[in-house]
């Protein structure tokens, strides 16, 4: 248990450095539920909490893993989870014109393959719907590092989701709007987040 505390508070420093909570989860008291992990496998590329990885690396979408805490108690084998990818820096962190930019939504996951250790859950993301194909990160030239978030949620069971309009602002046409409104709407309960920064020089 107190592997997994020291983690999350890990990842919540993480996520509180680069402004990941406050600009895209918008709630400053999130608790993981568990570690996601995300592997671009073209290049041996992992997503490490705010590390860099090259625009070139992360082209295709990337193989993710899902390892929850094992004290939460309240998901299943039977539950079906929505991920998804997404950038608040478009076109640059001081310009949120195209923020959010959708690059992927992924949902009615199964988490196939459970296997328990003394603290963990662990499962591979597969087999879901593609909702909105995958696009690999093509920030502008000269606009910075961009943060590119991955969230992984828990779907409300009997809410079909709505479809995501287009991938500027997640089609609400609003500046610096995106996966949180879309996710507050759909009853969506954030589970876990990791980020990567890319940019083009």
């Amino acid at each position: 248990m107190e592997y997994s505390i020291n983690i999350n508070k890990a990842a919540i420093d993480g996520l509180s450095k680069h402004d990941i909570l406050k600009d895209v989860v918008k709630d400053p008291n999130f608790q993981p539920k568990g570690i996601l992990s995300a592997e671009f496998n073209s290049s041996n590329s992992t997503v490490a909490m705010g590390n860099t990885l090259s625009v070139e690396a992360t082209a295709s979408k990337p193989q993710v893993q899902f390892i929850l805490n094992d004290s939460v108690k309240d998901i299943n084998e039977d539950d079906h989870f929505t991920l998804v990818m997404t950038d608040p820096d478009a076109p640059s962190r001081t310009d949120k014109k195209w923020s959010e930019f959708c690059h992927y939504v992924e949902t009615n996951i199964k988490l196939d393959g459970f296997a328990r250790d003394s603290e963990f859950l662990a499962s591979e993301i597969s087999n879901g719907h593609e909702m909105m194909p995958y696009k690999g990160p093509g920030p502008p030239k000269g606009t910075g590092p961009h943060r590119y978030v991955l969230l992984f949620y828990k779907q409300t069971p009997g809410v079909t989701l709505t479809k995501v309009k287009d991938r500027p602002n997640w089609g609400y046409g609003q500046p610096a709007v995106g996966v949180h409104k879309w996710a507050s709407e759909n009853k969506l309960s954030l589970l876990a987040v990791n980020f990567f920064f890319a940019e083009t020089k």
